[in-house]
């Protein structure tokens, strides 16, 4: 058996040399890849630091744990996934080939538990899990027999998606009667000319697209007394460096990768454009990811909500998937009503808080999660019943 080695890597410049490494276990992950992950390092480097741990058989990368450091006086010192926070990145874990998934883990679990190279840290703090990932279910094991400590699971909003195989047809015919109806309704709302869908066939128009779609973004949240996620101006720069980052990275990954590809179908990032009557109405961030195209986030202009400009833009970007030969369409993180009318099916997706065997660790723990309850609870006394 080949001894594994661990690395620790805290420096972007270094990580860039893992490019081929690390999209060669992502297999075709779109959050796993450094093009989305290295953006989000960069944006987020006021805060965070990386801490990525690379393991080696041999001279070969085998295994990549792509995690960051952060800091705050209540939790003391945390290691996150790159990609966390309000990128909401989904379906996170440890980088790995199916054959040496149990060797890998364990080791990354054991060099967390036992290295003096690592970082004192307080918390693993592991937010977008999914509930069928094999390889953190036996870290998290590993890591819990060799430090003593139990970790905690938190229900995070589950991610949707709806297969879209067989065609437009066949996939409207598994959603209800009701659903049918609104979605001819917008058929024949753009097939009138009336509203037109385009998607961005140059960076220039796709970072043109984003700033409309930024706009009606954040008009719809602040009518309803919400920040939307551009209002912290990191996320909009880290956005914007990842459309820049996917848009040379094309999607031609293993077998589901067509023989002979479009310029379209080989593009990774799609960014659409929704306009009724010419005014932009909603517009939307996506991204190829193995079999499925993703919807990251939309915008919806509120002074056309009357005319269902959602529902034209899921009619629009779900065709557009099928165009490409996907077989699935993704909706991502969020239990809203709207995913499960589309046709999206749940996988529960968690975040995993795990303290360091110390006492100082044991105590932070305590108060924060004391201080979470009281937030909770102060919030629900607060709401009043609305109809």
């Amino acid at each position: 058996m080949t001894a594994i080695r661990i690395e620790v890597f805290r420096n972007a410049a270094d990580l860039e040399a893992l490019k081929g490494d690390f999209d060669r276990l992502a297999k075709g992950a779109v959050m796993q890849r450094l093009s989305w992950l290295l953006p989000w390092i960069k944006s987020y480097q006021s805060t965070h630091s990386l801490h990525v741990l690379v393991a080696y058989k041999g001279e070969r990368v085998s295994g990549i744990f792509p995690l960051a450091e952060t800091q705050l006086p209540v939790t003391g010192r945390s290691l996150v996934f790159m990609g966390s926070g309000k990128a909401c990145s989904d379906d996170l874990g440890i980088l790995v080939e199916p054959s040496d998934s149990d060797e890998i883990a364990e080791s990354f679990a054991t060099w967390l538990a036992e290295s003096q190279s690592c970082c004192r840290w307080d918390h693993l703090d592991l937010d977008g899990v999914r509930e069928s990932n094999r390889t953190m279910e036996f870290f998290g094991r590993c890591l819990e027999s060799r430090t003593g400590s139990r970790f905690e699971r938190k229900s995070s909003p589950c991610c949707w998606a709806a297969s879209v195989e067989g065609g437009f047809h066949e996939y409207k015919v598994r959603l209800t009667k009701r659903a049918r109806k609104i979605i001819r309704q917008a058929e024949s709302t753009i097939d009138s000319g009336v509203a037109t869908f385009d998607i961005a066939a140059t960076l220039e128009q796709a970072l043109n697209y984003l700033n409309e779609i930024e706009r009606m973004h954040q008009a719809r949240w602040q009518e309803q007394d919400i920040e939307g996620c551009f209002t912290s101006k990191t996320f909009g720069n880290f956005l914007r460096s990842a459309i820049c980052n996917m848009w040379g990275d094309r999607w031609s990954h293993g077998p589901l990768a067509p023989k002979s590809m479009t310029e379209s179908e080989g593009q990774r990032v799609h960014v659409g454009l929704l306009r009724i009557d010419g005014v932009p109405a909603a517009g939307c961030v996506c991204y190829r990811d193995r079999d499925a195209l993703a919807m990251y986030l939309t915008g919806m202009n509120p002074s056309l909500a009357e005319s269902r400009p959602g529902w034209m833009l899921n009619t629009c970007i779900i065709k557009h998937a099928i165009e490409l030969g996907c077989t699935r369409f993704d909706f991502l993180r969020g239990d809203e009503e709207y995913k499960e009318r589309l046709g999206g099916q749940p996988t529960s997706q968690h975040r995993w808080v795990i303290p360091a065997n110390r006492l100082s660790s044991q105590v932070r723990n305590v108060s924060y999660r004391a201080a979470v309850n009281v937030k909770n609870w102060w919030n629900s006394s607060a709401m009043t019943p609305t109809r």
